[in-house]
């Protein structure tokens, strides 16, 4: 059986790439948080994965990790998550915010398993999970088993809930495993995968733990959407992120916090919905007709409105003139051009409990009534739309500015959003925006 070596000293972060590659990719997985005992590790094994997050305690891990496997002349395939300064041609570099789905799949097409091989696997009657995966509060999707001798006896029932008392009881008695049926056990990691993302991005972590898994979050939903494969379990993770994203709006009182907040291990995607957030939040406070209403309405808007675009560097395209000057194919073209109305159709499709009007503005948000394309000047679309479109404006110049490394003041920003938006009905969204400093 192939091993996976993964090094992560976030809190429980290790256990949403082990859960998942124990059950998807079929691989023993070794998990340390502590370098020294990592190192240890590699001098006497040669696991056929090495997955690292860099830099750990200001050290380039992927270097180092990669300087001793050249050295002992292993076989092992190195897998990079952070910034190293080794090329890709040594090792596979996945950005900070990567999803646990995109490590499972490079690990899966490194050790040649295909989806089809896992759901096919021969596993026996009885799917082994480790205790040290279980999470105290966890929600059973089905029952689960204890093995004494060689038989194995009914435990916990479906919906039943694992209390910390349960988890000790189980270590007390000897037990390293706890299982469930075989056909359960992909269902069973999913829950495991979905209620770690949600438990770290609970509002009683640090405000940076807070935006760093919500990220993770987001991007489980997104990957998710994408594949048309939203469960009740996605929808209610859903849910429970945008809770988060409005909660630490509320919780930071200055743009240039939140900027400085999110620079580290948060993807673009999230980090581009939570500043639109923001600045949306912002802009409803200030309105004489602004209310709490809306501002869950638009924590929803800015969650959604770009969800279905595939790729991160598509994301600050605003214009048909950008669309048109930009590197991609024709379909990823088209794409771009429907992500408004298709981003409005999944909602349709798989979310029932929206607040009223999310979908439509999702499907606004560039300016146009039929979620296609682009428009500089939106003409009668809700007014929610409007503050959106104002709002994405403000970030998309900031996030443009920081990419190109410019210095960019709150004055430039605001003569670019005055040159675009002239109409009447914008002079009090902008009005709105006059005491936001960067």
């Amino acid at each position: 059986m192939s091993t996976i070596l993964i090094i992560d000293n976030r809190p429980n972060a290790g256990h949403l790439y082990t859960v998942g590659l124990e059950a998807y990719v079929g691989a023993v997985i070794v998990e340390f948080d502590s370098i020294n005992e990592a190192t240890d590790y590699l001098l006497n094994n040669a696991p056929d994965i090495l997955i690292t997050r860099s830099p750990i305690d200001e050290r380039d891990l992927g270097f180092k990790f990669n300087q001793l496997i050249l050295q002992k002349q292993l076989d092992t395939k190195l897998i990079v998550i952070g910034k190293t300064k080794i090329s890709s041609h040594e090792a596979s570099i996945f950005d900070e915010a990567v999803g646990v789905q995109d490590i499972i799949r490079k690990s899966a097409q490194i050790l040649g398993v295909t989806a089809r091989d896992m759901a096919e696997k021969d596993v026996g009657k009885y799917y082994p999970i480790k205790i040290s995966l279980l999470c105290p509060n966890l929600q059973l999707v089905c029952p689960i088993y204890r093995k004494k001798g060689d038989t194995y006896e009914p435990f916990l029932d479906k919906n039943d809930r694992i209390h910390g008392e349960i988890i000790n009881i189980l270590r007390n008695e000897g037990d390293i495993a706890i299982y469930v049926d075989a056909n359960d056990r992909l269902k069973f990691v999913n829950s495991i995968t979905v209620f770690l993302a949600e438990l770290l991005a609970d509002d009683n972590l640090s405000l940076q733990n807070s935006v760093i898994f919500s990220s993770h979050g987001y991007k489980v939903v997104r990957d998710a959407a994408r594949k048309m494969m939203v469960t009740p379990e996605i929808i209610q993770m859903t849910e429970n992120n945008i809770k988060t994203m409005s909660s630490i709006v509320n919780r930071i009182p200055k743009l240039k916090e939140l900027l400085e907040l999110t620079t580290k291990d948060v993807n673009l995607g999230f980090r581009h919905s939570l500043l639109i957030c923001y600045v949306a939040s912002h802009i409803i406070d200030k309105l004489e007709w602004g209310t709490l209403d809306q501002k869950v309405k638009i924590a929803f808007v800015a969650f959604f409105h770009d969800i279905t675009i595939s790729e991160e560097e598509f994301l600050l395209i605003h214009s048909e003139e950008a669309l048109a000057t930009h590197s991609m194919t024709q379909e990823q073209k088209v794409s771009i051009q429907r992500h408004a109305i298709n981003a409005a159709t999944l909602l349709n499709k798989y979310y029932t409990s929206l607040p009223m009007g999310v979908d439509t503005i999702v499907k606004q948000h560039h300016g146009t009534r039929d979620g296609i394309g682009f428009n500089a000047y939106p003409l009668s679309i809700s007014p929610l739309a409007l503050v959106f479109i104002v709002a994405e404006e403000w970030v998309h110049h900031i996030l443009l500015a920081e990419k190109l490394k410019m210095n960019i003041s709150r004055a430039d920003v605001f003569d670019r959003l005055r040159i675009k938006f002239k109409g009447v009905s914008f002079q009090n969204i902008l009005k709105a925006l006059e005491d936001l400093s960067l």
